[in-house]
């Protein structure tokens, strides 16, 4: 499988809150690196242990219901993918002018690093769509 395919199907388990399977595709090493935006203004390093907490987190769907990426592009240049996407969160409950059932949107720019067909890093670029109050 190649690079591409592997951040593809991460993806995809990441958007189903399916940690076993997100987690079977990255590296033990992982770095994810959040740059700041509007939901984690200092941004910030996460290792596999944090990452793992997340997403199990997520799949509580105290925050969201559901999430979707719609994936724009993808480039794969050697050990890198780059993926631009927009992202909708379902909310279950309010955040700022955004109701519970409303969209969250992010405009994302994901780029990734593999080693040995596994995601060692990945380096997010969020831009939220205003929903301050």
């Amino acid at each position: 499988m190649g690079n591409a395919a592997v951040v593809r199907r991460y993806i995809e388990a990441a958007e189903r809150f399916d940690a076993e399977a997100a987690f079977g595709l990255i590296h033990p090493d992982v770095r994810f690196h959040e740059l700041p935006n509007a939901i984690r203004p200092k941004g910030g390093v996460d290792d596999m242990a944090a990452m793992v907490a997340g997403m199990r987190r997520a799949a509580t769907g105290t925050v969201l219901r559901a999430q979707r990426y719609a994936i724009g592009e993808v480039i794969e240049a050697g050990d890198r993918v780059v993926v631009l996407a927009r992202w909708e969160g379902t909310l279950a409950m309010p955040i700022g002018r955004l109701q519970a059932g409303e969209a969250m949107v992010a405009h994302l720019c994901m780029v990734f690093r593999l080693v040995e067909g596994r995601i060692i890093e990945q380096r997010n670029y969020d831009c939220y769509e205003d929903f301050a109050a």
